[in-house]
């Protein structure tokens, strides 16, 4: 907890003036002390530096997220998820989730050094913890980082330029904040990633005060520590990138003020560039795919969220789809029984049943009123076809097996009742741009050309070009119309039992469009020995279990969580939108007693947030003002203080923006916790533009008031922050009063049930 004001003077170790006499008369000497002086030389001595305001506060910190950290002893709000992703990392199952693993991997490494095994149920909010669920030791990691994020922003202040009284203040608004705290005390993600934002850019600002000309140690150290901070930042959650950008563009920004000095040669100018971006793209892009292959060397055996992925990747996790396709046949050949999944949408299968589309639409729109075909979830006996020659009527593989390969024309007959997958120039029930999917006519009646199918192996030139299970994605073009097989993703009504469309789009070329071969079998024909044309027999081929690289897996759950993010759900209670978050609209509701009327909600502390909101506004506005002054060549104040003053904005403010504004830009559901890195980033805002505003007063009564009123605004946090502590903690119990009396605005929803 080092902390070193910007107006230390720097003193040389090796030699002292020394004056003597006044005036004109004095005479200056200088004594040069001896470097083999064995009294005066000390190699191993360690000098250290306590700032005991900075230790107060961090003591403070931890007292106030440690506190009752094992109340309740019940699921806060989305321990539900990241505490049972913790015991699927202790069991190796996997799992699926849209963030990062990082911060999953930090409390599953606590949960094992606790001895958690992993077998508790985590069902719902509100469950009570069993007595070998290590409550503490779960919730211990994101209270120590949210503990070290107070001194870490003292610290930030500090390098910043700006006084110790400001970073006190800055550090005291993140202590007394509600939503900080709440966040900090519990097995979420956000206090993490807070904590890993703020190293970030405390690294950036040692690393601005290094020799920015030469590749030392010191300067290539925290330049390696940033590209570190930034790794960890993202490997948490997606908007971690963010920070990313913000500390390479100003890296960026000081690399080109280098260019214009010409005692830099261009060579020194490759090596200063070259090192960082090594630091800050190489490095962050390594660890990062390094969090991601301990994620998946230790989830290695199939679980309840694999559906998710391709049968590929399925198929190679322990148990689950490898069990049910090892030994299947590898080439899908004429006759073989197939079920075929959507490789790129939603997790289903092609599926058809005894059941037509309705005579006309709700729309008034007309069918062909033939047997439906859609994409079912489940694993169902309708989900099987088998691929047929076009000029042959076996339904069974004939010997010699004849493969099929990329650019052949089958015909796909529904298992159990015997029709063909058909489409033809009908609109389809709820995407009427693309043509209707059936089964209509049985396979060996005439006009078979409705019932051809161009088989085009995407993949071919990686996977071959035979048709493989599994591991061959394919588009299935209807020779007919030259429309492709398609996953619309939209869900069809009751008639269709709500079952997801399946039409033919002319526009081929889209992930919708492709397939996979998941279950697969040979049949021989009755004649044959062990022959039989059941769909419930079938001769199994030995074939070695699916093994993807990492390579692939990797690129595949990149995807997977990217495009998952935007079919996420739009309705939830406590969700909101990202306008209603700077003046708190709204609060979370995290846990409920059953026996009172204690509770704990996700609430900020009304007089930081509001306040912040005003202090980002007037740092803009002061921006504005001065800019324009100075453009009349009025300038305000010293150009020191305006240049730390634009910097302090790049960082601050930029950091507000790039953390708020993406959010607008989503369409999926989010939560009020999203905003909370934002929030740090105003708070620190707004401590800068208070410690700019006392800096440049020049009267001594301007600073008194300055200070008047910064104590009052204090006192008033604290108020604020204990009356809601009791949010924050759990405590109880509360009367219906006691809760009225504490909902500082109207729509604030907390809940009274005694």
């Amino acid at each position: 907890m080092m902390a070193t004001d910007r107006d230390n003077d720097t003193i040389d170790p090796v030699s002292e003036v020394r004056h003597q006499g006044d005036g004109e008369s004095s005479r200056e000497y200088i004594i040069v002390e001896s470097r083999s002086d064995p009294y005066r030389v000390k190699p191993f001595s360690v000098n250290m530096e306590v700032d005991l305001m900075q230790l107060n506060l961090f003591i403070v910190a931890l007292v106030s997220r440690f506190w009752m950290i094992e109340h309740p002893k019940a699921v806060v709000f989305d321990e539900l998820h990241f505490n049972r992703f913790a015991g699927m990392y202790m069991n190796r199952v996997f799992f699926f989730d849209v963030h990062p693993p990082l911060g999953k991997l930090l409390i599953a490494g606590c949960a094992y050094l606790a001895g958690f095994d992993g077998l508790f149920k985590f069902e719902k909010i509100g469950q009570e913890y069993m007595s070998n669920v290590p409550i503490w030791h779960l919730r211990a990691l994101p209270a120590m980082l949210g503990s070290l994020t107070v001194p870490v922003t003292y610290q930030i202040i500090v390098e910043m330029g700006l006084s110790r009284y400001a970073a006190s203040l800055a550090a005291f608004l993140i202590i007394f904040d509600n939503a900080m705290l709440t966040q900090s005390r519990f097995v979420l993600m956000e206090g993490i990633l807070v904590f890993f934002i703020s190293i970030s850019i405390l690294c950036l600002l040692k690393f601005r005060k290094q020799n920015q000309r030469e590749l030392r140690i010191s300067s290539m150290t925290w330049l390696a520590l940033l590209g570190i901070s930034i790794a960890a930042t993202m490997s948490v959650k997606y908007i971690g990138v963010f920070t990313g950008l913000l500390a390479l563009g100003v890296v960026l920004r000081d690399n080109w003020s280098l260019v214009s000095d010409k005692s830099l040669t261009e060579k020194d100018l490759l090596k200063l560039c070259s090192a960082r971006a090594a630091c800050l793209i190489m490095l962050p892009c390594l660890l990062y795919m390094t969090v991601f292959g301990l994620h998946l060397g230790i989830l290695t055996k199939a679980g309840p969220h694999d559906d998710i992925m391709t049968s590929a990747f399925q198929a190679s996790l322990e148990g689950g789809l490898a069990a049910i396709t090892k030994g299947q046949p590898l080439e899908i050949s004429y006759g073989s029984q197939v079920t075929l999944r959507s490789t790129h949408g939603k997790p289903c299968w092609i599926h058809s049943h005894n059941h037509v589309y309705p005579v006309r639409y709700s729309d008034n729109r007309g069918s062909s009123h033939q047997q439906q075909v859609t994409c079912y979830t489940f694993k169902d006996v309708n989900n099987w076809w088998i691929v047929k020659h076009p000029s042959r009527n076996s339904l069974v593989v004939d010997e010699p097996r004849e493969p099929v390969q990329d650019g052949d024309i089958v015909q796909l007959v529904h298992g159990m009742s015997s029709r063909g997958l058909n489409s033809h120039d009908v609109a389809a029930p709820l995407t009427p741009q693309c043509q209707e999917v059936s089964c209509y006519i049985d396979y060996n009646i005439s006009t078979p050309a409705q019932n051809l199918w161009r088989v085009e192996i995407v993949n071919a030139n990686t996977e071959g070009e035979v048709w493989h299970t599994i591991k061959s994605h394919v588009r299935l073009i209807h020779v007919n119309t030259t429309a492709a097989l398609k996953l619309t993703g939209r869900q069809l009504p009751e008639w269709g039992f709500n079952q997801y469309e399946v039409a033919a789009d002319r526009d081929t070329h889209q992930d919708l469009t492709i397939w996979n071969v998941e279950e697969h079998r040979y049949t021989r024909s009755p004649d044959e020995e062990g022959g039989t044309t059941e769909m419930t027999q079938a001769e199994m081929i030995p074939l070695h279990p699916t093994q993807l690289s990492f390579w692939q897996k990797f690129l595949e759950l990149q995807v997977k969580m990217l495009t998952s993010q935007l079919d996420a759900p739009q309705d939830h209670k406590y969700s909101s939108e990202p306008t209603e978050w700077p003046l708190m609209d709204y609060n979370v509701a995290y846990w409920l007693d059953k026996d009172s009327n204690a509770q704990i909600h996700l609430i900020g502390n009304p007089v930081i947030w509001f306040s912040c909101v005003l202090g980002v506004f007037f740092y803009l506005g002061l921006i504005v003002f001065y800019m324009l002054r100075r453009q009349r060549l009025c300038f305000d104040v010293p150009e020191g203080e305006w240049q730390r003053f634009l910097f302090t904005g790049v960082v601050f403010l930029s950091g507000y923006f790039f953390n708020y504004l993406p959010y607008c830009l989503m369409d999926t559901k989010l939560f009020l916790h999203n905003y909370l890195p934002a929030v740090y980033f105003k708070i620190l805002s707004t401590v800068a533009v208070l410690d700019h505003l006392y800096h440049i007063a020049r009267y001594n009564w301007l600073k008194h008031i300055l200070k008047g009123l910064l104590i009052l605004w204090c006192v008033h946090i604290l108020w604020t922050f204990l009356l809601l502590s009791v949010f924050s903690y759990g405590l109880g119990p509360l009367s219906a009063e006691d809760i009225r009396y504490r909902t500082l605005k109207e729509s604030w929803d907390f809940i009274v049930h005694k």
